[in-house]
């Protein structure tokens, strides 16, 4: 009698448990049609906004073909600068940001997509004020610049705080204006995004590169784990790989490197 009343209490669990949770799985998975994503506005050729407003770039297209592979969107939202991108990610208010470099405390708080591209990072400098890189290490002692909220992956983050003199700009080109006007000895770019922006400033003369890349970082997206499609990523970095594999990928990276002037 007493495994009788057991089995009938047991089976009257299970259907509260599946009237319960079933719809809640159902509505989750009805929620699932898209991703929402912002990016800093001049990160070439990997995230940057056109003309008209439109976000691009090696990482937005990439993204888009992966997503459109397993039947999402992607939603851009409105310009932010970089800090209140990364802000509006940790609060929910935007599902991915596109374009980041991997470190160790972001990748315990997000999820991360597979690699998209390759970043090859420079110092930048004025002409005149070249010096001799090596390493890291020959930039301690001197004024450098970085962007605000930025990471340059583990190691170098904690090789910089440790031994280096960085001020926080909260925009990339505003690098090179304050390179020229000798408001630090250096400034870490993306080699391409340098270049363009001494281009765009007309500057390519006056700021320049040093020869020596000093990083290369791969190139991701980060996903809010609470993300309505969060539990989609699996298979967007799937799409990814075969992406890789199939050729799309480079050719979406040919593509944007052919419009940016190197």
């Amino acid at each position: 009698m007493l495994i009788r009343i057991s089995a009938i209490f047991l089976s009257l669990i299970g259907f509260f448990i599946i009237d319960v949770i079933t719809p809640s799985q159902v509505k989750a998975s009805d929620n699932c049609t898209s991703f929402s994503g912002n990016g800093i506005n001049n990160w070439y050729p990997f995230v940057y906004r056109k003309d008209d407003g439109q976000l691009t770039g090696i990482v937005v297209d990439g993204t888009h073909e992966a997503l459109k592979r397993i039947g999402l969107k992607l939603n851009i939202v409105n310009d932010k600068p970089w800090k209140r991108i990364l802000y509006d990610l940790e609060q929910r208010n935007v599902d991915m940001v596109l374009g980041a470099y991997w470190n160790k405390e972001r990748a315990a708080q997000y999820h991360y997509s597979e690699q998209l591209d390759t970043d090859e990072l420079r110092v930048f400098v004025k002409d005149g004020n070249q010096f001799s890189l090596t390493s890291p290490q020959d930039l301690i002692g001197r004024s450098g610049m970085r962007l605000l909220g930025g990471s340059l992956g583990d190691e170098f983050d904690t090789f910089a705080n440790n031994y280096l003199d960085f001020i926080e700009v909260p925009k990339s080109d505003s690098m090179v204006i304050m390179l020229q006007n000798n408001r630090a000895d250096y400034g870490i770019l993306g080699y391409i995004e340098g270049l363009q922006h001494t281009y765009a400033l007309d500057l390519e003369e006056t700021i320049v590169p040093l020869d020596m890349p000093i990083l290369s970082n791969t190139m991701h997206v980060m996903i809010n784990k609470g993300a309505d499609c969060a539990h989609r990523v699996n298979d967007m970095n799937k799409a990814i790989r075969e992406m890789r594999n199939d050729g799309t990928l480079q050719k979406i990276i040919n593509n944007h490197l052919s419009l940016i002037k190197q």
